[in-house]
């Protein structure tokens, strides 16, 4: 059988399924002492003085609005390319959310356009380290003490990662991080909330801990789950349904069906039951096992993706992705432009390669944030990339099959306009060999 590759992957280590029966037979799947042990390794590694974990990664963030010394009924700065839920969050929080347009090249955040959003409303900017990239957290943290505003990074998609040295998270007033399955670490769930403010965190930690707890059920629900999808994304299962599914597909519609297995965009008048809750102690032995292999993680993925752009830089049908100065990008996806994106996508699906295009949103154009809409043709058009399959479990013989997938199917493509900014990105190196 074809050895299927799909554009995700989920990170797992050897003897996690161990750990998870093991906790459950000594009572301590619920509550126990790994929750606080993970919350302090995981301030030490950041260099940070307080974490403290919660439910989501969007909780976290929810936490830390009531906790920080935001007025109520004030305007915050967002990406216009983000995940719904961040800016939905503010807005149930009693914010307005003002989305500024990226840099369509790396995805993030464009310095240069927040303060032409900045109002005698504005209090907090929200940047988000897009697919493991740092945002230029100078010129941000600059304007954020020009205006007396509150910085708050969003680390969902970039744990590890560095700005001129310094781990992201640990430059604006507080920052939040996720768990959830595709993410750096993955404790099938879960998020954290980072400060060096001793209120601020005492604040998000008696939010957090007047949750209710997770139930036995709700917990063995949420690994079934998870171990489910992690089966039907690895090569095997990808191979059973996503690639014939695809294939077949691709014959009539360019409509990716990935869309729909995501979280549907709505509007949060009430949370979710499964918002309100506590982490779980078992959910925390895992992040431990996570934390302390995460720079190895990261390094792989960094050097799956120092292949592909060795390889794939010098083809005049792809625009590689741009890296920022003194930034650690970490991948956690590899996104890059095509010609004809739709028909490169296609032809991958058939011959066992996903490829599609972005499930981050757009949040200026979506419905949800009418009321919010803004111009941000920038962020419009990253809506045209490719995600590339870059993970840390994929072997070197599926980055060399990804690559052989990609030149094949983009060989008789036109080639890519110039690029709108130059200059194209500088190379970047990896320790990892492969």
């Amino acid at each position: 059988m074809i050895r299927a590759i799909a554009r995700y992957g989920i990170r797992t280590i050897p003897g996690d399924e161990k750990e998870i029966v093991a906790a459950f037979r000594r009572g301590e799947a619920i509550e126990g002492p790994a929750i606080r042990e993970y919350e302090e390794q995981f301030a030490n590694y950041h260099c940070v003085s307080y974490a403290t974990a919660t439910s989501f990664g969007r909780m976290a963030f929810y936490y830390l609005l009531r906790a920080l010394d935001i007025t109520p009924h004030s305007e915050i700065i967002f990406p216009a390319l983000t995940f719904w839920v961040v800016p939905e969050i503010a807005r149930c929080a009693g914010f307005k959310p003002v989305f500024v347009d990226v840099d369509a090249h790396t995805f993030n955040l464009n310095p240069a356009l927040i303060e032409a959003a900045i109002t005698d409303r504005t209090r907090a900017i929200i940047p988000t380290h897009l697919y493991g990239q740092p945002c230029e957290m100078d010129q941000i943290m600059q304007i954020a003490e020009k205006h007396d505003l509150t910085v708050i990074e969003d680390c969902a998609q970039a744990a590890g990662a560095r700005y001129r040295g310094r781990r992201v998270g640990t430059f604006g007033n507080a920052s939040f991080f996720s768990f959830q399955m595709l993410k750096g670490i993955n404790t099938y769930g879960g998020g954290m909330a980072l400060t060096n403010d001793s209120s601020v965190a005492a604040n998000v930690r008696s939010q957090a801990e007047a949750e209710p707890l997770q139930t036995s059920g709700e917990l063995v629900r949420r690994f079934i789950s998870g171990l489910a999808a992690r089966s039907l994304v690895s090569p095997k299962g990808f191979a059973w349904w996503g690639y014939p599914f695809g294939a077949a597909a691709s014959l009539v519609t360019d409509h990716d069906f990935s869309k729909h297995f995501w979280e549907r965009i709505r509007a949060l008048e009430r949370f979710p039951n499964s918002y309100r809750r506590q982490y779980s102690n078992v959910q925390a032995i895992l992040g431990l096992r996570a934390l302390a292999k995460l720079d190895e993680f990261n390094q792989r993925s960094r050097a799956n993706a120092q292949t592909y752009s060795d390889v794939l830089m010098n083809c005049r049908a792809i625009e590689t992705p741009r890296l920022i100065a003194n930034a650690e990008h970490v991948f956690y996806q590899y996104c890059i432009y095509v010609s004809d994106p739709a028909r490169a996508k296609r032809r991958a699906i058939r011959r066992g390669i996903d490829f599609e295009t972005s499930h981050v949103d757009v949040c200026s154009s979506l419905p949800l944030f009418k009321e919010f809409a803004a111009n941000c043709p920038h962020a419009d058009k990253t809506a045209e990339a490719l995600q590339l399959p870059v993970y840390s479990r994929l072997r070197t013989s599926d980055i060399e099959r990804v690559l052989k997938t990609v030149m094949e199917v983009t060989s008789d493509l036109a080639p890519m306009s110039e690029p709108e900014t130059a200059p194209r990105p500088e190379e970047f190196k990896s320790s990892i060999v492969v």
